[in-house]
């Protein structure tokens, strides 16, 4: 399956929402008394980050294998399973192993995530997200949506992408993320059951979508883009209604994708296109890495709790360049070689 042109402006743009994310968890899990929210704006809100991994995760999907599937699906799901599962088993995989490990060595509680063993034994087989919480690697809820969004695609790629009223399925999209919005006053912030299936099929579909629109070629002007980009997310932030937000990454992504405009040149640069790289390991790993800060520094008689503001901080930025530092070693040294394995095994059943 030959593969398509990357987008490098879209790994830059994924590498700023995986450090949103990172700093969100932090925020809450890890050391709240650091008060992040106080010099990182929007932070109480970075959970919508995820959405925006799920307009990339869409757009990405339909650029890379969009037309071979809605071609032919029958003859091209074996790859892009394979091809899928080799990106995102293993390091959920490892990561998991790490956390159980971590929780078994220091006994160490987090609040609002649970370490039972009715959702360990949903781990192995990605149903993470139909426990009653968050659970173990905590971020991973997603992983486990992502990959149902995956088998979405894969029989509904060709609908997407070719099908009748492209206008009317993005409205269809926005109305389910406003449903959910509407129950939970405005927020989107659902990790649980169907209803955080629902959150990453619309938003995945929409990302799919707006691929489609990217591939007319219109020639939309990117500076309008970027006006509209900013009328919404100021509109969201206004209103505390999350869809607007997401309708907004969704032209930050078409936006960034036409890669015109200084926005989308600043996230081509080299340093965020390899953050983008890591961004998955970045997720993954940010969980595990604090949980060992904490079991360490409890052991040691140091919990992070009695931290002042200052010292949270600074350990806090330190766990965080830790985390990039372990991902980039893991992306290099793990996930690459794995996927290249898993691209040489399988290139008898591309085209």
């Amino acid at each position: 399956m030959p593969l398509a042109r990357r987008v490098s402006s879209l790994d830059g743009l994924r590498g700023v929402a995986a450090l949103w994310v990172m700093a969100f968890h932090f925020n809450i899990f890890f050391l709240p008394q650091a008060r992040l929210s106080s010099v990182v704006p929007f932070l109480g809100r970075a959970y919508l980050a995820v959405d925006l991994f799920f307009l990339l995760s869409g757009f990405v999907m339909a650029h890379v294998y969009g037309r071979l599937l809605a071609s032919n699906w029958r003859a091209h799901w074996r790859h892009f399973a394979l091809a899928r599962f080799a990106r995102l088993y293993p390091l959920f995989a490892i990561t998991t192993l790490v956390v159980v490990a971590l929780v078994e060595l220091y006994h160490a509680p987090v609040g609002g995530v649970s370490f039972s063993f009715q959702s360990l034994a949903l781990q192995p087989i990605m149903l993470q997200q139909w426990c009653s919480g968050l659970s173990w690697d905590y971020p991973s809820w997603s992983i486990s949506t992502e990959a149902e969004a995956y088998l979405f695609f894969l029989f509904f790629s060709g609908f997407l992408l070719s099908g009748k009223c492209p206008r009317l399925m993005a409205a269809s999209s926005i109305a389910v993320l406003s449903t959910l919005g509407i129950i939970q006053g405005g927020g989107i912030n659902y990790f649980v059951g169907l209803p955080a299936l629902l959150r990453t099929l619309a938003g995945f579909s929409l990302g799919v979508l707006i691929y489609r629109f990217y591939s007319l070629r219109t020639g939309v002007a990117g500076y309008w883009v970027g006006v509209v980009a900013v009328l919404l997310l100021g509109l969201a932030a206004i209103t505390h209604i999350d869809t607007i937000a997401v309708c907004g990454f969704a032209f930050i992504v078409y936006g960034c994708a036409n890669a015109t405009n200084v926005f989308a040149r600043f996230l081509d640069t080299r340093p965020l296109v390899a953050l983008g790289n890591w961004s998955y390991s970045v997720y993954l790993w940010h969980a595990p890495m604090s949980f060992a800060v904490t079991g360490v520094l409890a052991a040691a008689h140091h919990p992070v709790s009695q931290l002042d503001m200052l010292r949270a901080r600074l350990l806090l930025f330190t766990t965080a360049c830790a985390v990039v530092i372990v991902a980039a070693f893991h992306y290099r040294f793990v996930e690459t070689p794995i996927r290249q394995f898993v691209r040489r095994s399988t290139s008898h059943l591309g085209p």
